[in-house]
């Protein structure tokens, strides 16, 4: 019988010593601070037709700019995806191009021969295409399309 009350005893000593366990071992976190969402951002381009001449292929011949997000952390970690797409399909064969941190990004005459060329278009014949531009955070939480402008 005392071998029997002294085995239930350690179990019982056991439980309730890895009950206080737990409950020591548990820490109250206070409420995790709420980040406010960011915005859309508005783009403009710095021209609305682009025809380039062959010999400028190296120079810059559109440049996007766009407005702050407004994200709740360091701008340096704002994360920009400029896309390009044919004009009416709505980016669903769109050819991207990422940006860290700017406001801005650009393209050169070259880079977007090289786009238009793989939308299957012909040289010097205009053509109307999209761009926008999604911005979210360097991890890509709370990705936000912007307006989108055609350029001919």
């Amino acid at each position: 019988m005392k071998k029997n009350n002294m085995k239930y005893f350690s179990k019982l000593f056991a439980a309730i010593l890895c009950l206080a366990t737990i409950l020591v071992a548990c820490d109250k976190v206070d409420d995790l601070p709420a980040f406010l969402p960011g915005k859309a951002v508005v783009l403009s381009t710095s021209t609305a037709t682009v025809a380039p001449a062959p010999a400028d292929s190296n120079n810059t011949i559109l440049t996007l700019n766009w407005t702050n997000p407004e994200y709740s952390v360091d701008s340096a970690s704002y994360k920009f995806v400029m896309q390009v797409d044919s004009a009416g399909r709505n980016f669903s064969k769109a050819v991207s191009k990422t940006v860290v941190g700017a406001r801005t990004g650009s393209f050169t005459a070259k880079e977007l021969n090289a786009i238009l060329v793989g939308f299957g278009f012909a040289f010097n014949v205009p053509y109307n295409v999209d761009v926008r531009v999604i911005s979210s955070q360097s991890n890509n939480n709370e990705a936000i399309p912007s307006n989108t402008v055609t350029i001919k």
